[in-house]
């Protein structure tokens, strides 16, 4: 698989994911405003906390090689 392939992928995945989540907290609240906010600030953390884990992970493997 190409990287611009990955990204594609993983693209699409955050958008299918972010949809489920504003659908799952608008049932659960009832309010669209409050649904989209917290989406918003839940998938910002997600992708910060990824993007650590992947930093981390890269590490690992580096230290794992010597």
């Amino acid at each position: 698989m190409k990287p611009s392939d990955i990204l594609k992928k993983v693209i699409a995945w955050r958008c299918v994911s972010i949809l489920v989540t504003v659908l799952v907290l608008f049932l659960a609240t009832g309010d669209v405003k409050s649904a989209t906010g917290i989406t918003v600030f839940l998938h910002a953390v997600l992708i910060c906390c990824h993007y650590v884990f992947e930093k981390l992970w890269a590490l690992r493997i580096k230290n794992e090689t010597r």
